[in-house]
């Protein structure tokens, strides 16, 4: 996971790999870290996750819940094949934005 900060207020996370069972275990710390230590809003960018389950999912929605209950925000970037079938089937878009570029975040962010 690679931790990037293209504009003030926002960290962007590249996704090395796949959310499944087996890597959400190893992400999960250093998802937990970066909400403790940071204050900024985040982008997770999809670009490389081709694969999703269950527990990516629920990882997730525990990161949206945590960011929000400290008034900061979530997006999913460019989420394509695998992923978005299931998260839009599961509607997660309906709670956490998907965008294709980062501009697109900072517009929801001034709105």
């Amino acid at each position: 996971m690679d931790m990037l900060r293209p504009h003030d207020g926002i960290i962007v996370l590249k996704l090395a790999s796949d959310l499944d069972s087996e890597h959400v275990v190893s992400l999960q710390p250093s998802l937990e870290a970066l909400v403790e230590q940071h204050s900024e809003n985040i982008i997770l960018d999809f670009s490389n996750v081709t694969f999703i389950d269950s527990t990516g999912i629920g990882a997730i929605v525990f990161l949206f819940k945590r960011l929000t209950s400290q008034r900061r925000t979530l997006a999913l970037l460019k989420v394509s094949g695998q992923p978005y079938k299931l998260m839009t089937m599961l509607r997660v878009e309906n709670a956490i934005p998907f965008i294709e570029n980062i501009t697109e975040s900072e517009n929801n962010r001034s709105a």
